[in-house]
């Protein structure tokens, strides 16, 4: 038993946070440990479970196991049947793993030796737990839970201690398909901007009024500005770019700096939804900061660049599958021109995947 617990234990160094409206099942396997030892040994424990939480912090468990018994005296085997509800409360919600305590009430049915009749009786059980992801949809789930039943003639008293593993579905909504965007008349032929020339001074239209005969002309219209919107893409709980990410930063910084206009550059960062609202919202954060440094060290003011982490709450693709989260863990430079009233063209570049980073890369943050 206990080399099972520490193989599960180390198979599970990356895992995700308990997470709201996620529901679960497992299969359960462990042992009951009673008061009375010298009379009975301890026996087996296995059975079914399932649960769900409400929120990061508040759920409910619910099992339903037998236990195998044996007299140390005959030989006898003997066995118990045992259902448990336990609310449970999350110590640390967002933590990796999510140790929990639990408390209910269930039901109990014993048989000879264990009670003078085969009877069925309502148990209090409290107990503590560790819950969490071996991926995105596998669990592992610990109990340790003491379960008191009053009989008729005596009160029956034992420990149970429980591994489960079990396979979680719900949680965060599916997000919506993205907007489709409205074509452009023309692509841009690279990232780099491009300032159109304006057009020529068009003629007012001849007065009666022999002011008329002075030639008046309209303003020239402002120019055009098009720019290619770069979308930069990294690994699940990362925030690093690899050299790609970095030459495609670059480019923009280049048209930006030909640009001789006044603009402003805002950097989004965006993270899938696995994991807690708050976890993804802090890595969301670092993505940006990342990709607003090296604009910055391509030449970009400083004080032209702001920043600003999403989260989740803005997705292009569906989080059900994993080629959809990895599209939504992205950054996105979005330039707005601030004088005149200067077109802004937008393309979306092809995706840059930095799953391939280097461990050490000059443009590295810690996460």
């Amino acid at each position: 038993m206990k080399r099972t617990l520490l193989f599960l234990l180390a198979g599970t160094a990356l895992t995700l946070s308990a997470q709201e409206g996620q529901s679960y099942g497992t299969l359960e396997l462990g042992g009951a440990f009673r008061r009375d030892t010298n009379y009975f040994k301890s026996g087996m424990t296995y059975g079914l479970g399932t649960g769900h939480w409400f929120s990061n912090e508040w759920g409910l468990d619910f099992k339903a196991l037998r236990t195998d018994h044996e007299v140390r005296s005959t030989g006898a085997s003997t066995h118990e049947y045992l259902g448990l509800g336990s609310v449970m409360y999350n110590l640390r919600p967002g933590a990796n793993w999510n140790p929990y305590l639990s408390a209910g009430l269930g039901g109990t049915r014993v048989h000879k030796p264990l009670a003078s009749g085969d009877e069925s009786k309502v148990n209090f059980h409290i107990g503590a737990g560790l819950f969490g992801h071996l991926d995105e949809r596998w669990i592992a789930q610990f109990d340790v839970k003491a379960v008191r039943v009053p009989l008729s003639s005596s009160h029956h008293s034992e420990i149970l201690a429980l591994a489960g593993i079990g396979y979680t579905w719900g949680g965060a909504k599916k997000a919506a398909p993205a907007p489709v965007a409205a074509p452009v008349l023309a692509p841009a032929p690279k990232p780099a901007p491009v300032v159109a020339p304006p057009p020529p001074p068009v003629p007012a239209p001849t007065q009666a009024s022999p002011k008329a005969a002075d030639k008046a002309v309209q303003a020239p219209l402002p120019a055009q500005v098009m720019l290619d919107e770069t979308v930069i893409h990294f690994a699940n709980a990362k925030a690093e770019l690899v050299p790609e990410a970095v030459t495609a930063i670059q480019k923009v910084a280049d048209g930006l700096k030909a640009f001789k206009g006044d603009y402003s550059v805002k950097v989004r960062g965006h993270a899938s939804s696995p994991g807690t609202r708050a976890g993804n919202k802090a890595i969301a954060k670092r993505r940006a900061k990342v990709t607003a440094k090296a604009l910055v060290a391509s030449g970009v003011p400083a004080s032209k660049v702001t920043t600003e982490g999403l989260g989740q709450d803005k997705p292009v693709a569906d989080n059900a599958t994993k080629a959809g989260q990895a599209k939504n863990r992205r950054t996105e430079i979005e330039v707005k021109v601030l004088d005149g009233k200067a077109e802004v063209r937008k393309i979306e570049t092809g995706l840059v995947e930095t799953a391939r980073a280097p461990k050490k890369h000059a443009t590295k943050k810690k996460k």
